[in-house]
């Protein structure tokens, strides 16, 4: 008996049908590509560690998760490179001509790699902030700034698909990585003012500078999203070549008109009066605990309990008529005025150290300026204050040395921008010696005295220390000459 097979006709399948099944095949392909992993490890790593030492803001983080997610893009631009350039490489071609969907049809399925890269760079940037928990970003959230983190790895993914269809070589992605590398730091490096149209071009937004200050980041999402379309309608040009240069030019022009826009609407110069209204006392949000009043930028509060903790040992030491210093958050400008005159107040700024050694740095600054600031030592109304002063032989030198002692024992605490010597630290061993609540109780019937630089309040403790002549006015400053960072007597 012969038996035959006979030949099963099966119709061949419609182009669309076979550029969606491609479609399907890239996606597999990309997925499981390492150069995918390891760019989104490395940016993932790279965005925590650049946000890992200091308390994030939205400002600062989306910076550092930016520049990361370019390196992601580059990768993506190179895995998009070798999957573009797949069927073009070691003889492929004539095995290709065969396939149902012509090179137009392959250029759009390999499209499915741009949402990939999208869907990873949202993957790095929910990455980036859960691996910082507990601490979250604060002050102002802008919703303008998030998407760019996500287009910026599409852009990478299509470029790497466009040069790949035109460079097939196996060396043409790296390089291409490396000449778009070069083009955006030339954008960086190049201008010399903010309100420039290359510094815009940059991918990645720029840090704010001045508190609170509107910034045009619309317009920079937008310009990202014309570069995005641009690069996809160059791809798209094999399969629809008029449609395709049409929408290309006008995605270039929309990116052109919106980085311009963008540029304009920025500031030259950005003058104090302006930043003053977003950084002013009635413009922070301002909490009491302990009857220390704390008050915060805007978006900021929840930085409040790390202020309390370093501030609370050294307030809890006062005598309870004595005056608690409030807390006073800036930013990059100080206009030197207490939020209450006469009312003794400090500032800290807008960093705060997130773990380990840095927050310990940040709440030992915070300690030792709350107790000099208790004292009398600093003052938010003296322009001078970053300069040190003479606190030798001042009995407030020797309190403000026991109340850090006290607050922060073992740790060896100094008073901030004050000079004093052996003596001091003698005069502090001597309040040390005797038990806390004789101290406490004798600072607090002579505390009127204690703020006065002059006077010898602790003469009953056993300090024999003789304040030296207390200046009436403050040392002028020489004409002509650097100012030293050390002045006269403390004040």
């Amino acid at each position: 008996m012969t038996i035959t097979a006979e030949r099963v006709e099966r119709p061949a399948p419609s182009p669309a049908t076979a550029t969606i099944a491609l479609a399907w095949a890239e996606a597999r392909r990309m997925w499981h590509s390492p150069i995918l992993w390891i760019g989104t490890l490395l940016t993932v790593a790279l965005g925590v560690a650049w946000s890992w030492t200091r308390m994030p803001s939205w400002e600062t983080f989306h910076e550092n998760a930016g520049v990361a997610s370019m390196v992601l893009g580059a990768a993506l631009l190179m895995a998009g490179h070798l999957a573009a350039g797949r069927d073009r490489r070691a003889g492929a071609e004539e095995t290709t001509r065969t396939l149902p969907a012509g090179p137009g049809r392959r250029n759009v399925a390999l499209l499915v790699t741009v949402p990939i890269a999208a869907a990873t760079g949202a993957v790095a940037y929910l990455a980036q902030l859960l691996l910082l928990l507990p601490a979250w970003p604060v002050g102002r959230f802008d919703p303008w700034v998030a998407p760019t983190l996500v287009i910026i790895p599409a852009i990478g993914a299509a470029v790497g698909v466009l040069v790949g269809r035109a460079l097939p070589g196996v060396a043409a992605g790296p390089l291409a990585v490396v000449v778009m590398v070069g083009i955006l730091f030339m954008f960086v490096f190049v201008p010399n003012d903010q309100a420039s149209v290359m510094t815009h071009l940059w991918p990645v937004v720029h840090v704010n500078w001045s508190f609170g200050m509107p910034r045009p980041t619309g317009w920079h999402l937008l310009y990202l999203v014309g570069v995005l379309v641009a690069v996809v309608s160059a791809i798209c040009r094999p399969a629809a070549p008029k449609s395709a240069i049409a929408a290309t030019l006008l995605a270039v022009l929309f990116a052109g008109f919106a980085v311009h826009r963008e540029a304009a609407e920025t500031p030259d110069v950005i003058y104090s009066d302006e930043v003053a209204k977003y950084v002013a006392p009635e413009a922070l949000d301002c909490r009491t605990h302990e009857e220390v009043r704390y008050c915060a930028l805007s978006g900021y509060t929840a930085w409040i309990p790390y202020w309390r903790e370093a501030a609370e040992p050294v307030a809890r030491l006062l005598p309870a008529g004595a005056q608690r210093p409030s807390i006073r958050q800036i930013s990059t400008s100080d206009d030197m005025v207490p939020m209450r005159p006469g009312y003794p107040e400090m500032r800290v700024g807008d960093t705060w150290g997130r773990i380990g050694s840095w927050a310990q740095d940040s709440r030992t600054r915070l300690t030792r300026d709350y107790a000099a600031t208790a004292v009398g030592l600093l003052r938010r109304d003296d322009v001078d204050n970053w300069r040190s002063c003479d606190g030798s032989g001042q009995h407030r030198t020797v309190v403000a040395l026991w109340l850090l002692d006290q607050a922060a024992p073992g740790e060896g605490l100094t008073v901030p921008r004050t000079r004093y010597g052996d003596a001091e630290r003698q005069a502090a061993e001597v309040l040390r010696a005797k038990p806390r609540e004789e101290v406490r109780e004798h600072l607090a019937a002579h505390w009127s005295e204690v703020l006065d630089p002059s006077a010898t309040p602790l003469a009953a403790l056993g300090v024999t220390l003789t304040p030296p002549p207390i200046p009436a006015e403050p040392e002028p400053r020489p004409e002509g000459q650097m100012v030293s960072e050390e002045r006269g007597v403390c004040r």
